[in-house]
């Protein structure tokens, strides 16, 4: 997945192999798009880019521009002693625009970069968490710019030592340093080249918190994820699904408690009547667990929080009498290496016996 990021003074352009997507705001309202990757889109984007600019930039621009055509037109009708500047300032403007980028695209550059430097799904209902990621980008278009610049002072002031005008010296370092950024690119790619590397971000890393980015608001970072979203929607929609984490189903453990609920207090030494109405109290609860009535107390099977709320409801039936105080023993046999009944407790034993009556059987002997 190879997406690029272009930010301008009024939103944010993504583009993917086949498609550009563009989010950004008219006149306080924000407006999106999608396009075929061709002569047609690339000619909205330029007239997109160009309306946007303040017009400080633009005149800077025109300024700049007529420096270099101006004065050579003119040479041609009427002889000046100066040619103007030389072709290769086309170049340091189109490098050196990073330097001067008006604040609103620096706030659309720094929402650019937290969309790609976050790592979960980009969406709307993120967008406080995106906006703390990290406003760097390794891939920043201000590596190449870096790489530009320092090829030409290196290069430069190399030539100068051993060339006879000093202008000549930049002028070959311009245009050879221009040859020389993809290269470089390739090289901080590469094992063995990570000194390069490291030289090239932690300038470029420096350059984008201080100089070619600003912290976005609210409204850039909509932009952003808006135009990242019309593109994953078009080239990589797997990227927007919101993956819920599979959760495992949760082990139950079945225990076994014996209960004796002791009522303080009758008339009557017998309790059966309570007993009974036990029985129909625990029928309620047939489904969520086991029971069986013995002669001494009544043992109950199921989950342990299940049987905690029956103990409570067998509990409170003496009370439901009158009476005033009773007495509950309880006893809990909760295993959890591996799933235990009664009825597989008493078969376990039954084996046991069965066992043993085999050891002991007298051996009978025929007689020959």
């Amino acid at each position: 997945m190879k997406i690029r990021g272009l930010s301008y003074q009024n939103g944010i352009f993504y583009i993917g192999r086949q498609h550009v997507a563009c989010a950004y705001h008219e006149k306080g309202r924000l407006k999106s798009w999608i396009k075929p990757i061709n002569v047609a889109t690339l000619g909205v984007m330029m007239k997109q880019i160009t309306l946007s600019m303040p017009i400080w930039f633009k005149l800077f621009t025109f300024f700049l521009v007529g420096l270099i055509f101006i004065p050579k037109i003119v040479t041609i009708f009427y002889p000046i002693n100066w040619n103007g500047l030389p072709y290769y300032f086309l170049l340091y403007y189109i490098f050196g625009t990073h330097f001067i980028f008006p604040k609103q695209l620096r706030q659309y550059h720094g929402a650019e970069h937290k969309v790609f430097s976050d790592k979960g799904v980009i969406r709307r209902a993120r967008l406080p968490l995106i906006k703390k990621a990290s406003i760097t980008n390794r891939y920043c278009s201000t590596n190449i710019v870096v790489i530009y610049f320092l090829s030409v002072i290196l290069i430069g002031s190399s030539l100068a030592a051993i060339m006879e005008s000093g202008a000549r010296a930049v002028e070959v370092a311009s245009y050879s340093s221009l040859l020389l950024v993809p290269i470089i690119q390739r090289l901080m790619n590469i094992e063995g080249f990570g000194f390069v590397k490291k030289v090239i971000l932690s300038v470029s890393y420096w350059l984008q918190i201080h100089v070619t980015t600003t912290e976005p608001e609210r409204r850039h970072m909509i932009a952003s994820i808006e135009s990242y979203r019309k593109l994953a929607s078009k080239e990589f929609p797997d990227k927007l699904v919101v993956k819920r984490p599979v959760r495992k189903k949760e082990e139950t453990y079945m225990a076994i408690v014996d209960v004796t609920i002791i009522p303080i207090g009758t008339d009557s030494p017998s309790v059966s009547k309570y007993v009974a109405e036990i029985q129909e109290v625990l029928k309620t609860y047939e489904g969520k667990i086991t029971y069986q009535l013995t002669p001494m107390s009544t043992l109950i099977e199921g989950e342990l929080p299940v049987l905690f709320e029956v103990i409570q409801a067998i509990h409170e039936v003496p009370f439901k009498h009158g009476l005033q105080r009773v007495a509950t023993n309880i006893r809990i046999d909760d295993r959890r290496d591996k799933r235990a009944t009664m009825e597989g407790k008493v078969e376990a034993v039954q084996a046991h016996l069965s066992q043993v009556e085999l050891e002991t059987e007298p051996v009978q002997h025929k007689e020959s």
